[in-house]
């Protein structure tokens, strides 16, 4: 199977929604910051923030809020929450270990491509003990433009000595379909938080990797 008439040849997994269950961790994480710090947050404030960078979410707070705390107090506040949160509450995607593994045998190269920051990422994959599954992992402090911007994917595909038509990339987030999809990505779209219609066009649309059609289209994709 091809995207665009190319092979597909590697593999490249959104984070958040996509390897973990964390979009909710994240959440709690923004509820917990407003708490405490006697704050509402913004109408669709936490539906938006799914997909896109913390520093712009806390930009739009620092906003929201008249300045009383700046941009950079809330983001770090923030990530001090959801770091306590993590390694207890982020949990993984049903079937996505045994995915990994299987792409793995194939001798699959993988990558991640994620708008989370290394210090969210690195310990949480050594969790699950898929760290070492993946050649490259590149963060969102690795792009000068996070998603929805095209570029992570294509530095992704890159690291994998390919380009990214040969890449068939997992999202989860509208942000992260637009990138892969403008870099030229084939998809397949985990519905952890959005519809497959709200999604987009995908090669598949499932609602975890447990789905039944899903190991017989990776076979078929990976040994054309």
């Amino acid at each position: 199977m091809t995207s665009g008439g190319n092979k597909l040849r590697g593999c490249i997994f959104d984070f958040d929604g996509t390897i973990v269950i964390s979009e909710q961790v994240h959440m709690q994480a923004w509820l917990d910051l407003a708490q405490a710090t006697g704050s509402e947050l913004p109408v669709g404030f936490l539906e938006d923030s799914i997909g896109h960078v913390d520093h712009d979410c806390a930009a739009r707070l620092a906003a929201a809020w008249n300045h009383e705390l700046a941009g950079a107090e809330i983001l770090a506040r923030k990530k001090e929450f959801y770091l306590r949160r993590c390694p207890a509450e982020c949990l993984p995607v049903p079937g996505v270990i045994e995915v990994v593994a299987f792409l793995k045998s194939k001798s699959i190269p993988l990558a991640v491509a994620t708008s989370s920051t290394r210090e969210e990422v690195f310990p949480v994959l050594t969790r699950l003990g898929v760290f070492e599954s993946f050649k490259h992992i590149w963060t969102v402090e690795d792009v000068r433009s996070p998603k929805p911007n095209p570029e992570i994917y294509q530095l992704a595909a890159e690291s994998l000595g390919l380009e990214p038509q040969e890449c068939l990339a997992f999202e989860d987030s509208k942000a992260g379909t637009t990138s892969a999809r403008d870099a030229g990505c084939a998809l397949v779209t985990l519905q952890t938080i959005y519809s497959q219609a709200e999604l987009g066009p995908a090669m598949m649309s499932v609602k975890d990797y447990r789905d039944l059609a899903l190991m017989p289209l990776l076979s078929r994709v990976f040994d054309a």
